[in-house]
């Protein structure tokens, strides 16, 4: 069942909310109050799509499981809280768990996620050849992440993905910032090595 809201990226102008205001908006959304879930939906859809294309490489897949996450996010923002978890946090769990559920129907491993099945779709407003080449560095990205540790993986996930905060990875994480720091680097490390690799082929 869709939300009733159309699935477009927030405009541009929209002006970048503090961290309180945010906590404002998710507490009044958990008071049953649309206009404020309305808010957090724009500001944060572009985080969830962008996150999910990336592991889901079916387009229409991604915006369904899009819609689903900010579905399973309204049933349950009742029971949001803003502590330990910031909003951003909370949503990338349910997004994560969504990408999860959506692979375990399929009886895929989860890793799988990466197959290109949908590379080669094209924007019909857009410029085929700029669109493949996207989509080529896409492919080659999925791939070195896909030979990084889990905990790598999902760190750069959170960061680079998600642009979830130090603090906000180390809580989706359940690790300490220096922790979260530490693998950041490490996973980093690793990927430049396996793109730099994978460029002299």
């Amino acid at each position: 069942m869709m939300i009733g809201m159309d699935l477009v990226a927030p405009p541009e102008h929209l002006v970048e909310p503090t961290e309180d205001e945010i906590k404002l908006l998710a507490l009044r959304a958990s008071r049953s109050d649309p206009d404020a879930f309305t808010l957090l939906y724009r500001m944060y859809f572009a985080q969830v799509y962008t996150f999910i294309s990336f592991r889901v490489s079916n387009r229409e897949d991604a915006e369904d499981l899009a819609n689903t996450v900010f579905e399973k996010a309204l049933a349950a923002i009742g029971r949001y809280q803003p502590k330990p978890a910031q909003f951003s946090t909370w949503l990338y769990t349910i997004a994560k768990n969504c990408i999860i559920d959506h692979y375990r129907k399929r009886r895929l491993p989860v890793d799988n996620e990466m197959e290109p099945e949908d590379a080669a779709h094209e924007d019909p407003e857009g410029d085929p050849e700029r669109r493949m080449l996207m989509e080529e560095r896409k492919r080659t990205l999925r791939e070195a992440l896909r030979d990084l540790t889990s905990d790598q993986r999902e760190v750069i996930e959170c960061r680079f993905f998600f642009e979830l905060s130090i603090q906000e990875t180390a809580v989706a994480m359940n690790r300490t910032e220096g922790a979260v720091k530490a693998l950041q680097f490490r996973a980093l490390e690793n990927l430049h090595r396996l793109l730099t690799e994978d460029a002299l082929r």
